[in-house]
């Protein structure tokens, strides 16, 4: 795998995190391959340490295992295992939704309309952006390269998540979101194939129930736009040839 460059020139743990993940979601590590230590460290130029440091951050999101003798290998997952995953992400996330409407603080709903607003912006110009790529073609491959979210777009959507989070969140509960998200949350992100539309519709029907006071209904907005980014992933990881059409991981 050719390592990008702020990868190789970012010599942290969180460097080894991501590429780490980035394997895995390429299929070049698959289920049950040896996370080979010494290999990374060369590939992204750093020492053993931050290796071993990242590979503590991939336990805790599930996507490796140890073994005896401290081997690290690729853990299973497929269609099952990460829709159970984004379940509890959304269930998480829709808590502490569910507080931020309940405690009603002006001003976090005030910065909650107003990234709702510039997501809907950044939006329409991707929208009116990706139409102008894609005119005359009525392919459904067109379709869905002119339906992959921008940039701009996503950094929104994970601004408005992550202030949810930070207001409506106790110190545990943000632990643990921070920990189921980590992989799940960057997989998301990687995978979101949904119109620009899709997406601000999505937030927006957590926001106008925070917004309205509704908690319950923005515990479940959460939770479904968690579903929705469910799906997405399966379907890159079916598309990359990761897991099977039938949701089975493809290295057995």
């Amino acid at each position: 795998m050719v390592v990008p460059a702020a990868l190789r020139r970012t010599r942290t743990s969180a460097a080894v995190v991501e590429y780490v993940q980035r394997e895995i979601f390429a299929g070049s590590l698959r289920h049950g391959d040896r996370i080979d230590v010494e290999r990374i460290g060369t590939a992204l130029g750093v020492s053993p340490t931050p290796v071993r440091e990242a590979l503590v951050l991939l336990e805790r999101d599930g996507l490796i295992a140890t073994r005896m003798h401290r081997v690290a290998i690729v853990a299973h997952f497929d269609a099952g295992t990460l829709r159970a995953d984004f379940h509890v992400l959304g269930v998480l996330s829709g808590v502490a939704a569910a507080r931020v409407a309940k405690d009603r603080d002006p001003q976090v709903l005030a910065r909650l309309q107003d990234l709702l607003q510039a997501l809907a912006g950044s939006a329409s110009a991707g929208s009116a952006s990706a139409g102008s790529a894609s005119a005359g073609s009525a392919s459904a491959d067109g379709r869905a390269e002119a339906g992959v979210t921008g940039t701009r777009t996503k950094d929104l959507v994970a601004e408005i998540v992550q202030l949810q989070h930070d207001a409506g969140a106790t110190p545990r509960l943000l632990a643990e979101l921070q920990g189921v998200g980590g992989f799940l949350s960057w997989a998301a992100r990687e995978s979101d194939r949904r119109t620009p539309e899709e997406v601000v519709e999505a937030q927006r029907r957590v926001v106008d129930a925070i917004v309205a006071g509704h908690s319950q209904a923005a515990a479940r907005a959460r939770l479904a736009d968690a579903r929705a980014a469910a799906e997405e992933v399966i379907g890159e990881l079916v598309r990359r040839g990761v897991l099977r059409a039938d949701g089975t991981n493809a290295a057995g």
